[in-house]
């Protein structure tokens, strides 16, 4: 009976320790199928801005519970092209595309603190021409152009991580100058 005993305390360990990994695992695996997925639809907007001859945004928001429609990200179609000397654009109201991340899983800025909204957009003058959802609070906005070009509103480049409460988390940066999209590991 003392064997018996041992072997299944010994067992319920074992079970525990497995059970802790896999959910380690799990959250691993959803951060990196939430940045691959972002990674994806970056991409995508700048092909689409090439191949459709007109401008694209990429509208990131954090992933907070009292957004109007819980949307992590947009795509927005503009539909014309847009510089900043020129007039406000305007947007292809059916074209904005809602995407939403796996549970729990937040896009961060890569600059502020764990636990920090990414930097907020909403005092430029390109959100007053745009649906308030898509500007309220803290956003971050990569326009691709219709000549390939990237324009990240927040400077050149940057980086943003892709996370579950600040562990496990992926990288991902942009850089204007190439309109390179890079998913760090």
């Amino acid at each position: 009976m003392p064997e018996l005993l041992t072997t299944v305390a010994i067992m319920g360990i074992l079970l525990t320790i497995a059970i802790l990994i896999f959910l380690a695992l799990l959250e691993q695996w959803r951060v990196n199928a939430a940045a691959n997925q972002l990674a994806a639809d970056l991409r995508l907007a700048h092909a689409s801005a090439t191949n459709q001859l007109t401008d694209w945004r990429v509208v990131l928001v954090p992933g907070i519970d009292d957004e109007e429609d819980g949307a992590d990200y947009y795509l927005v179609r503009l539909k014309t092209t847009y510089d900043d000397g020129g007039p406000a654009p305007v947007l292809d109201t059916s074209n904005i595309i809602k995407r939403t991340l796996p549970a729990n899983v937040q896009i961060m800025d890569q600059d502020n603190p764990a636990g920090t909204p990414i930097r907020d957009d909403s005092t430029k003058s390109w959100c007053q021409s745009i649906p308030a959802y898509l500007c309220s609070g803290a956003t971050r906005t990569l326009e691709f152009n219709s000549d390939g070009s990237m324009v990240a509103f927040v400077g050149p480049s940057g980086s943003i991580r892709v996370t579950v409460d600040g562990d496990p988390k992926r990288r991902l940066t942009f850089s204007s100058a190439t309109s390179r999209i890079k998913l760090w590991p």
